[in-house]
């Protein structure tokens, strides 16, 4: 099955990795996300109702601009280990490994996406097709969205299949140019559910028709070994998995594999605590 999705992705530029995170976390963002806009119209002295999130975020919006919720919102599931435990969950985890190898690390500069009802015209932060690429990403990198709401009516995303083999696509206005002639794809996701996309596959929103904003997470997912082809190295990367030479390196503690220190009881105890250093 992993090695299916690995020639999904070099075929078709994504792939959709089903039933990979479990309804505790998914359950788990969701309540952060509400107590967080209830935690900030408390703030801002705004009544509010207790767990009404289409009410409340449409509250929150009227003295905040979206791209600032956007950003709020990220980062309190940075803070609060959300995005590590999704990315620990072990099926995820296992096909991350498969494409990259085991010494990975995520961004944790990406923000939460939200897309209202049919806002295409107003909205600026809604995607239009595009590249990963144009954003800074490499082609080192791999971007996983998560939806973390989906209800009847929301939509995913739009996928230009097999785009990625057109290379770096130019661009204008946020739009791709001299591109002859296309055709996207709707993609069925479901709730637990991941998308896999290279940085060259043209996507792009779909259409929410539902009155409940949508939810969903991106990622930018590289093996820390890997070139940077990008603006990788402007950005924080957490790492979340180690190689056994990577532990190695990290116990010998210098790059000149000398026996400058020894593995004491305290250090010891260090990498026993260490989920990076579990297998």
């Amino acid at each position: 099955m992993k090695s299916d999705n690995i020639q999904k992705l070099l075929n078709d530029g994504y792939f959709v990795l089903k039933n990979c995170i479990s309804k505790k976390i998914i359950n788990n963002a969701n309540t952060i996300i509400e107590t967080e806009i209830e935690n900030i119209l408390k703030q801002k002295k705004i009544k509010f109702k207790e767990k009404d999130f289409k009410n409340n975020y449409f509250k929150l919006k009227q003295i905040l601009p979206k791209n600032i919720i956007q950003i709020k919102l990220g980062e309190i599931l940075y803070k609060k280990n959300l995005i590590r435990d999704l990315l620990l969950e072990k099926k995820l985890k296992n096909q991350l490994i498969s494409i990259l190898g085991p010494d990975i690390e995520y961004e944790e500069d990406n923000e939460l996406l939200i897309n209202e009802k049919e806002n295409i015209g107003n909205d600026h932060l809604f995607k239009k097709l595009h590249q990963e690429i144009w954003s800074g990403a490499g082609i080192e990198n791999i971007l996983i969205w998560i939806p973390l709401n989906l209800k009847q009516g929301m939509g995913t995303l739009e996928i230009v299949k097999g785009s990625h083999k057109f290379g770096f696509i130019e661009n204008q206005n946020r739009e791709p140019i001299n591109v002859n002639s296309y055709k996207t794809s709707k993609l069925n996701i479901q709730n637990r559910s991941v998308l896999f996309l290279t940085a060259l596959t043209l996507h792009k929103t779909e259409i929410n028709k539902n009155k409940i904003p949508r939810l969903a997470i991106p990622i930018l997912i590289r093996n820390f070994y890997y070139k940077n082809t990008g603006n990788s190295d402007l950005n924080n990367y957490r790492k979340l998995n180690y190689s056994f030479v990577s532990i190695f390196r990290k116990i010998l503690g210098n790059p000149f594999y000398s026996s400058f220190r020894t593995l004491g009881q305290k250090r010891k105890s260090i990498f026993e605590k260490d989920k990076h250093y579990k297998k």
